[in-house]
């Protein structure tokens, strides 16, 4: 059976010396490349990389980086992971940190199939919309962005529902449904979109038991957006 390791709040340190990087580029390099030393002594890879969640101080400076570290690991077409990234007001003495969540297949795993439904949009980055394993479905952080101009819709609960839509399609696709969500994770940048997301989300699952759920307000999104829901799925 697969299994899957999570590594939280990774930095860009130097294991020689202990220190982080000081230059910013290398320093993403580095987090990356701590990364994939860890995959090869957990006999696995970087390719099993299922997730990931990016936290900056800088999201207008910070997000080009990651983008151009993933190319130089994962190629300039990928397939990449799927990933949420959000700027936080406070990281200490750091600009970035970020969770992984690594796959370690077992023998009769399939390969990671890499989602992207007819009818969807096109991922604005380094990112696949979703990517389903043996048992599981990830899915990035959804977005109220139209398929039919690969826009943000315009209005707050109309670009709320329209995340939602675009997260059904995805685990449509490959037999999934609301009910086998084991984890929910919103990221909002105002307080006052929790009621909104949260009524459209009981909506969505037809009022029966949430799975876990996690809340964060956070100081920008891409694109200037208001809200992303992270999902994770499993039979």
């Amino acid at each position: 059976m697969e299994s899957f390791i999570t590594l939280k709040s990774q930095r860009g340190i130097n294991p020689d010396t202990q220190n982080l990087i000081a230059e910013p580029t290398k320093r993403v390099q580095q987090i990356f490349r701590n990364l994939k030393k860890f995959a090869e002594d957990s006999n696995t890879n970087i390719r099993e990389v299922v997730r990931l969640v990016v936290f900056v101080a800088d999201m207008a400076r910070d997000r080009p980086i990651v983008n151009k570290t993933q190319k130089e690991l994962w190629g300039d077409d990928g397939p990449f992971p799927c990933r949420t990234i959000v700027e936080v007001d406070y990281l200490g003495d750091d600009f970035i940190e970020i969770d992984f969540t690594l796959r370690v297949p077992a023998i009769d795993s399939a390969p990671l199939k890499f989602l992207s439904p007819e009818g969807s949009f096109s991922p604005t980055g380094t990112w696949s919309l979703g990517l389903k394993s043996d048992d599981c479905v990830f899915v990035s952080g959804m977005r109220g962005i139209n398929p039919a101009d690969n826009k943000l819709v315009i209005g707050e609960a109309p670009r709320a529902r329209q995340a939602l839509e675009n997260l059904k399609l995805i685990i449509n696709s490959v037999g999934f449904n609301f009910s086998q969500a084991i984890s929910i994770v919103i990221y909002v940048t105002e307080e006052r979109f929790l009621e909104m997301v949260e009524m459209l989300i009981k909506k969505y699952w037809e009022n029966k038991p949430l799975p876990l759920m996690e809340v964060h307000v956070v100081t920008s999104l891409n694109d200037n957006d208001i809200i992303e829901i992270e999902t994770t799925f499993s039979r």
